[in-house]
């Protein structure tokens, strides 16, 4: 028998004070950006209606002006931190022994309150499990703890965090485990729920109302079961759906040409703004639209109508380089299309389909399952929201077809999707990849470019192929390195245009063979933390056959995944 040690107890006091600090931190910053909202939102515009100034103005002006603080916060985050909040704590815990940067924490934190107090379409779930984490990360950084103590105060807190935000404390814990933490054991389990319970303590102390108070469902005939089944594999490909459209805008945002950074979020908050003052439904994170939908009190067209807005305003924010959490969009068009498809089914099958906000508060854990491929932590929220059993056995049939078919789809969650460009690739993603080889998935017809061009004359080629590198080959066809926008940009402003190819390719490459493994380029891409890999031929490494990008694997994704998973 182990005798407690006194270390012991002091970790629990530790983990129990992170997580009431992170709940008091979580209602603060969800006060702030209420404050935010009303007086952007509310106040302003009745303000200015007094004077005869349209109530268009600040819907419009109030987003713009607020995108020029977000461009000097996001400015001064350090590069290694410009990334979504919960692959930051993740890449922490995995590779910087749970170390976060206060100043990071911090300025990400403020960008958040920024976007969603000017009613950009992410969410705060995100933002709060990095100040959660982070606060742990302070506080085991302040008494410098040893790093086994320091990665379990920031899941602890990350776990706190999202306790707070629903008053669900089994939620929080179920989410840092299947998101957080790639590997974890019955200890870790038990530390986090010990925070997530401290938590969801001070939380109701301070509120004491969950955020989505709905009334209670049940299935109302036998074959329900099968429309809810259906349900989950509507939902599969319009959570990938999602996943895309945020890649696809923060991707295709960061390369528009002639828009200096500083304006990008100008533009976009006049953007979702003008949709916003339209639909001011799609402002913000939608928690009193998502509570509406799940209640069953809105029209189908409007769901419908709010579905296909949500996207727009989803892509204008994340596009223009707003910052915030990818949970609570999930949520919404998850709340919005189990509505549309309740509405369907009842109209279909009547008498056997149930009300309608039964189907948007399945859609919405099941959107959460497929989006983030983390069917417990969904099935969890339902049970805690709703308090009732009855629901949440459709809930659990939805929710595991849509992270199944989820992960047949693509390997990559809304959380994991950028990690293998920071040196992570989790295990069960390899084992997946492991069936398919290069030549299945790579792209046959390469845009090159050669070593003896200048930068001036690549130039053209990058705008009209737009592509982010070029494979570099020499005057005899050989492959001798590559191009990447990232190369250009780091040579100084002055006479760039004039520098040689060869000059400021990088020669040093990571190359794969069409023989080799989906899981080898993984692994390869994730060491070098790129996004490209050139294919060349395995008998003769300076021929070029190929290019293999991160998308060309996602798309190989369904085809390479073992029937048994």
């Amino acid at each position: 028998m182990r005798t407690l040690r006194w270390s012991d107890l002091a970790l629990v006091v530790l983990v129990a004070l992170t997580g009431g600090l992170s709940a008091l931190a979580v209602q603060g910053f969800e006060r702030v950006i209420e404050w935010m909202f009303h007086q952007g939102f509310t106040a302003l515009p009745t303000a200015l209606a007094q004077r005869d100034i349209p109530r268009w103005w600040p819907f419009l002006l109030f987003p713009a002006a607020v995108g020029l603080l977000v461009s000097l916060v996001k400015h001064l985050v350090p590069k290694a931190d410009r990334l979504h909040s919960v692959p930051l704590v993740i890449i922490a815990l995995l590779k910087r022994e749970g170390r976060l940067k206060p100043l990071s924490v911090l300025l990400k934190t403020l960008g958040a309150v920024l976007t969603l107090g000017a009613g950009g379409s992410l969410g705060r779930e995100g933002p709060v499990v990095l100040l959660g984490g982070g606060i742990g990360s302070a506080l085991a950084q302040g008494l410098r703890l040893p790093p086994e103590w320091l990665r379990t105060l920031v899941s602890a807190g990350a776990a706190a965090a999202i306790a707070t935000a629903f008053h669900a404390p089994i939620t929080g814990a179920f989410f840092v485990l299947e998101i957080v933490l790639v590997q974890f054991t019955a200890r870790s389990f038990s530390l986090v729920a010990l925070a997530s319970v401290s938590a969801a303590a001070v939380a109701r102390l301070v509120v004491g109302r969950p955020p989505f108070p709905i009334p209670a469902y049940r299935m109302e005939h036998p074959w329900e079961v099968a429309v809810y089944v259906g349900l989950g594999l509507a939902i599969a490909p319009l959570s990938y759906l999602y996943i895309w459209v945020l890649d696809k805008a923060e991707h295709t945002g960061g390369r528009l040409p002639r828009i200096p950074v500083w304006a990008k979020p100008v533009l976009g908050g006049l953007l979702f703004g003008g949709v916003g003052y339209v639909l001011p439904q799609t402002l913000g994170g939608g928690y009193n639209v998502i509570t509406d939908a799940l209640g069953g009190s809105m029209a189908p067209a409007m769901l419908l109508l709010l579905l296909a807005a949500k996207f727009l305003t989803l892509a204008l924010t994340a596009g223009s380089g707003w910052t915030g959490g990818v949970f609570a969009p999930a949520m919404y068009l998850g709340a919005m299309a189990g509505g549309v498809y309740g509405t369907v089914a009842r109209w279909l099958l009547p008498g056997v389909a149930g009300p309608v906000g039964a189907y948007a508060v399945v859609g919405m854990a099941a959107m959460i399952a497929g989006a983030t491929q983390a069917p417990l932590t969904a099935l969890a929220l339902v049970f805690e929201v709703t308090r009732d059993y009855q629901i949440a056995l459709p809930a659990m049939l939805a929710c595991g077809v849509a992270s199944v078919l989820s992960q047949r789809i693509s390997p990559y969650s809304v959380d994991t999707v950028h990690l293998p460009e920071h040196g992570i690739v989790l295990p069960w993603q390899i084992s997946d990849l492991r069936s398919a080889q290069v030549a299945e998935a790579m792209v046959r017809q390469v845009h090159t470019v050669r070593d003896d061009m200048t930068l001036g004359d690549v130039v053209p080629i990058m705008q009209r192929h737009r592509h982010g590198g070029y494979p570099v080959l020499n005057a005899a066809g050989c492959l001798v390195g590559i191009l990447t926008l990232g190369d250009i940009r780091d040579i100084p402003l002055e006479g760039r245009l004039r520098v040689r190819v060869a000059d400021a390719m990088q020669a040093d490459l990571e190359t794969v063979t069409p023989d080799q493994t989906l899981a080898d380029a993984a692994l390869c891409m994730a060491r070098r933390g790129v996004g490209r890999l050139p294919v060349v031929d395995g008998h003769d490494r300076g021929r070029l056959v190929g290019i293999l990008s991160r998308s060309d694997i996602l798309r190989a994704y369904p085809q390479a995944s073992p029937p048994e998973r």
